[in-house]
């Protein structure tokens, strides 16, 4: 009897520097058909044995490549008497850019890749997956928001490569597949770099119309937003990196106008989710927002556990200098004694304990906060206004996006008003002007 082989290695994710378990390494001899095949454990490692000394196409299958959109060719390999070892990994992330992104040349940019699958069954769905984000642009008297977006189509497998990315920029992701459709997540690529994530989408339960001004008859209420409902739950806890309880923690579901409150255990619960891939907000006052992706399940609980590591730094007493910022606080004072509009100093701000900026307008007559596709909108009269920061005018979508521009600890006055009432320098929506001072006034 000829002398046996047995052949052990590991296979590593050289996207992540990490073991890869659950890869099926595979072996097959040149001159024979017998295919012989061995699991890694959670460690990555594997091991074959009763192997006959010969020359052999190996490689390895595993469902990340799938998500990636390649497909590695066999190696030869000479295998001779006693034991061999024989080690394999997932491509590097400039490699698999280059395959699937030809021409991609800026280190800078990076690579969003995945499946949309359906929320329940996780099979593979054709569809599109859209990629957003925001970018300051600064001239022309002020600042203007620019919205950019890329919309892609998946292949009929339901497999997307979105090329060209920004990285270590917050992105929004979202998917949809005929009627189904995924929430809408924060999403980060590494520079030159590769995120692989997919998308799982469903079908709405139920949905609830927003519309600009309730009171107005039906024929001309115009709709702000969609909210989206469903059987999904998720339950989970609040704790700082120390393992207290985060107690009065606002926890929400972007895009359903569902929320709840922390109790002093730290402990949340919400149903009525719609299946899917979805995000779980997170705000409490002292910490930066938390946004945790999470796929939901029809009729299931997904529990999770919420970290608040990042305290964020309130501000002292401003100290100004210069003429700019001293004539900036003597105009808003001048603007409240003349009473034209609704204010709030920094006192005011203080006594708020708001959360997130929107909290800010919540009691402010005249002034709604409802619920969006991606955080809150506001209103003034009905439809959104105009929104100006430390006398910047932004972009149109500015009173959707509030919540994603600051802080609440960063500002330190609002000026609210009409459009009858507002002065010249804060003109434009037909409903009015909201005016936000930020790290401008002493508080």
């Amino acid at each position: 009897m000829s002398a046996q082989t047995v052949v052990t290695g590991v296979v590593i994710d050289s996207l992540t520097g990490r073991p890869l378990p659950g890869a099926v390494v595979q072996m097959q001899r040149d001159s024979a058909y017998r295919l012989s095949s061995a699991t890694t454990d959670s460690t990555g490692s594997y091991r074959i044995e009763g192997l006959e000394p010969g020359s052999y196409i190996v490689g390895f299958f595993h469902s990340k490549l799938d998500s990636l959109g390649i497909n590695l060719s066999g190696r030869h390999v000479n295998l001779g008497p006693g034991a061999q070892r024989v080690d394999y990994g997932v491509p590097s992330a400039p490699t698999i850019i280059a395959a699937i992104c030809p021409g991609a040349r800026s280190d800078s940019l990076g690579v969003l890749t995945g499946y949309v699958r359906d929320a329940e069954n996780s099979l593979a769905l054709a569809g599109s997956v859209t990629v957003l984000w925001f970018e300051l642009s600064i001239g022309g008297g002020g600042i203007r928001k620019v919205r950019q977006q890329v919309p892609v189509k998946t292949n009929d497998e339901g497999w997307f490569a979105i090329c060209g990315l920004p990285s270590d920029v917050e992105l929004l992701a979202s998917a949809t597949a005929a009627e189904a459709e995924s929430g809408t997540i924060e999403v980060r690529v590494p520079p030159g770099g590769l995120l692989l994530r997919d998308l799982r989408v469903s079908r709405t339960d139920s949905s609830i119309a927003v519309f600009a001004d309730s009171s107005a008859a039906d024929s001309r209420r115009q709709r702000v937003s969609t909210l989206r409902r469903g059987s999904a739950r998720v339950s989970g806890t609040v704790h700082t990196g120390k393992g207290k309880p985060v107690a009065n923690a606002d926890v929400s579901v972007p895009g359903t106008g569902l929320s709840a409150r922390t109790p002093e255990s730290g402990v949340f619960s919400l149903g009525g989710l719609p299946a899917g891939t979805q995000t779980v907000e997170v705000r409490a006052i002292g910490f930066e927002p938390t946004r945790v992706a999470v796929d939901l399940t029809r009729d299931r609980l997904t529990t999770l556990d919420v970290l608040l590591d990042r305290p964020v730094q309130t501000l002292d007493v401003v100290k100004v200098y210069g003429k700019g910022r001293a004539s900036s606080i003597l105009a808003f004072e001048r603007r409240r004694r003349a009473g034209w509009g609704r204010f709030l100093t920094p006192v005011d701000i203080e006594k708020r304990h708001a959360i997130r900026v929107t909290d800010l307008f919540q009691t402010m007559p005249g002034v709604r906060v409802v619920p969006a596709r991606f955080g809150q909108t506001v209103l003034v009269r009905g439809c959104p206004p105009t929104i100006y920061l430390n006398g910047m005018r932004l972009g149109e979508e500015a009173a959707s996006d509030l919540d994603l521009l600051a802080n609440p600890t960063e500002i330190t006055a609002v000026e609210v008003y009409t459009a009858a009432g507002r002065p010249a320098e804060f003109w434009g929506s037909p409903c009015g002007s909201i005016v936000i001072w930020a790290g401008m006034l002493p508080r």
